[in-house]
């Protein structure tokens, strides 16, 4: 993470050598698809237009069966914000009005109409992006040999107490286990394009692509709902690097009545009645998660030019009951301890890769001030 101050510029070094990055100088798209907004829209384009040193160049504003007062609210902000606002109405068949169609097709709008090395950036429209949302991409586009760079997803702290404390706790030790996994991973797997300190959320709330990767990755997944954890999955499996840049931060609503099906409004809605008996599937079990690794570097070995698409179909799905997260933890804990005291501990040629790789700490903590908003659950 940059040191630099992205509200002086003039003592922001950072930037002043980030500007020569070729990402810098690319046209840059932000994409909101918004259904039903009228509470939330006017708070998210302000929030566009407060951004420090870097200013998106247009905002798409897809507005979808929406029955309210959003189209108006943000017509009257049209002549009055600091870039090109494209408003596009449209209604979709009963069938095909989800979140998913109105992510995909709005995105595909603004590439038909971009530069092809035009940067695609798509938010919520419930969603208000940090004053540094921009920057901080750009810096990880900059900083990194990378073509996606995926933000993360915080509840606005106006709505932090809407959810139960015991919704929160759970969240920190799913969040807590899953920093684990990752950890392990690192020091298996190790990726100089996306080091520790990450997170693990894939939130269409924050998605900044290179045109080329959108494309090469298929477009955005013709799904329902969950296109964005499915996106990142195409990236993936195409072989396009991705940054998980934890400084890139996005604030969220926290409503129960949401316009995604299978979304976090859903999923919290529902875990307040009961929660669920099995934590989020994007957490699996250590064992699954060392036997994935271990297939893909003996795949990446005998196939370096291939994606890794048939590695995933190969392993059955294992879900972890919430009641035995803990055993799971301490299971991960004794792995990571393990790995940083053997043979598997990274020498110091590969230390020399990875900024920052070799501080991994044995035991996980998590910042409960940073109130992660959960990802998208199924």
């Amino acid at each position: 993470m940059s040191s630099g101050d992205p509200d002086n510029r003039a003592l922001c070094i950072p930037y002043i050598a980030y500007r020569q990055n070729l990402f810098w100088k690319k046209y840059r798209i932000v994409v909101i698809p918004a259904c039903n907004e009228e509470n939330h829209i006017i708070p998210c384009l302000l929030a566009l237009a407060a951004q420090s040193l870097v200013l998106p160049d247009k905002v798409i504003l897809w507005i979808n069966n929406t029955t309210d007062q959003t189209y108006t609210r943000a017509l009257s902000l049209q002549n009055k914000l600091p870039f090109a606002l494209e408003i596009i109405q449209i209604t979709y068949d009963p069938a095909t009005a989800n979140a998913g169609t109105a992510r995909r097709e709005a995105m595909a709008h603004a590439a038909k109409n971009a530069p092809h090395d035009a940067l695609l950036f798509t938010t919520d429209a419930d969603g208000e992006v940090a004053k540094d949302w921009i920057y901080r991409t750009l810096e990880a586009f900059a900083q990194y040999p990378v073509e996606a760079v995926f933000g993360q997803a915080l509840l606005l702290p106006s709505e932090y107490a809407k959810i139960p404390l015991r919704l929160h706790e759970d969240e920190r030790a799913e969040q807590a286990y899953g920093a684990l996994l990752e950890q392990i991973t690192l020091l298996l797997c190790p990726q100089p394009h996306d080091p520790w300190p990450r997170h693990i959320v894939h939130s269409g709330a924050s998605i900044a692509v290179t045109h080329q990767a959108w494309a090469q990755a298929g477009e955005i997944p013709n799904i329902p709902s969950g296109e964005d954890r499915q996106f990142y999955e195409a990236l993936r499996q195409n072989g396009i690097r991705v940054r998980h840049a934890p400084e890139v931060i996005v604030y969220v609503s926290a409503r129960l009545l949401g316009r995604a099906r299978g979304g976090m409004a859903e999923t919290l809605a529902r875990r307040i009645i009961a929660q669920d008996k099995y934590i989020d599937d994007a957490f699996e079990m250590v064992s699954r998660r060392l036997l994935r690794i271990r297939r893909e570097l003996a795949y990446q070995r005998t196939n370096p030019s291939s994606p890794l698409s048939k590695i995933h179909t190969e392993l059955l799905p294992a879900r972890i009951l919430r009641e035995d997260l803990p055993k799971h933890s301490k299971r991960a804990e004794r792995v990571l301890n393990f790995l940083r005291h053997t043979e598997y501990c990274p020498s110091e040629s590969w230390q020399s890769g990875i900024a920052g790789q070799c501080g991994i700490p044995l035991h996980v903590h998590y910042d409960s001030a940073a109130k992660i908003a959960p990802d998208r659950l199924e």
